[in-house]
């Protein structure tokens, strides 16, 4: 039998566009849930205004994830395979993150018929089991990213701090743009105060800046790691993936935010919605390399 190799064929992206839509909206959840559950969990109370809209919204978000997922999976019923006994490994992640995709919706539905209900002591119960289920479940697509030595540029140990990191600037910058849209339609007694905004694009503004380390550190690996490290660096991030990776995450979505929430722009609502739009749509710049990027050499090499 004759043996023939093809060095140059080209193989499609296995996870594509659904992929990196799915990372985007399982972040700005959980980044979304956390302010919920700052009035009912934590007890700020000045949150609690605003906790039904950040549930509801998380929810939505959610709602559409097993649709990409299913979606991409090109043979749609294959996913039931993860839910079955005789295939779900407790070592692989992604049998976990099969059981938490579906369980942290539920925890979000409970919680938010609780506060519905105005029912303080279980929605803080069941808020503290979902805000660690939002967490797991945005941790362990990072985890997921991380484990795989052939994908240069996400194998680091980062990868989950990046994750929920993005998560979190992601969540409060899509928060306030609700809150505002929500505003213009209700009465003045209800409409979420200017000052709540201005604290959640501070706390925004804190995240932007431990971002801005980590990719730092990220960049540290890649520049002066290993060959293949710096490969995936000079080949893919600075390369076929520099506009998400340098113009649309770390211009548009970190360093331009930033001068609008250190300069005196971050009293007016040009500066706070500005940055918080261009930080929600700089973290899917970031799932975007992170994602094709991570695999570009990979397919294509």
């Amino acid at each position: 039998m004759e043996t023939i190799i093809t060095y140059n064929a080209v193989h499609h992206n296995p996870w594509g566009t659904p992929i990196t839509i799915y990372f985007w909206l399982v972040g700005a959840s959980a980044g979304s849930f956390v302010l919920s559950a700052f009035g009912w969990v934590f007890g700020i109370k000045r949150y609690k205004p605003l906790a039904l809209t950040a549930s509801i919204l998380a929810i939505a978000m959610l709602m559409i994830v097993p649709v990409l997922l299913i979606w991409d999976l090109g043979k749609p019923f294959r996913f039931i395979y993860l839910m079955l006994p005789g295939y779900w490994h407790g070592t692989a992640p992604m049998s976990w993150g099969s059981l938490l995709i579906l369980s942290y919706p539920v925890s979000m539905f409970v919680y938010t018929y609780f506060v519905i209900k105005n029912n303080q002591k279980w929605a803080k119960i069941v808020g503290i089991i979902a805000i660690v289920l939002a967490l797991s479940t945005h941790w362990y697509t990072g985890v997921v990213m991380e484990l795989n030595p052939g994908r240069y540029v996400n194998h680091t140990p980062l990868a989950p701090l990046l994750f929920l990191t993005g998560a979190f600037i992601s969540g409060i910058g899509l928060m306030i743009l609700v809150l505002w849209v929500q505003n213009q339609f209700m009465r003045p007694e209800k409409k979420i105060k200017w000052e709540l905004m201005e604290e959640m694009a501070q706390y925004m503004m804190y995240g932007i800046v431990f971002d801005f380390f980590l990719l730092f550190l990220d960049f540290m690996q890649t520049q002066y790691g290993t060959a293949s490290e710096y490969l995936g660096h000079s080949t893919v991030l600075m390369g076929i993936f520099f506009t998400p990776y340098i113009w649309l995450e770390v211009i548009i979505g970190l360093l331009i935010p930033l001068i609008l929430l250190v300069s005196p722009l971050k009293r007016t609502r040009l500066g706070v919605y500005g940055a918080a739009f261009l930080v929600a749509v700089g973290v899917y710049g970031m799932r975007v390399w992170w994602v094709m990027g991570g695999q570009y050499i990979q397919s294509f090499y």
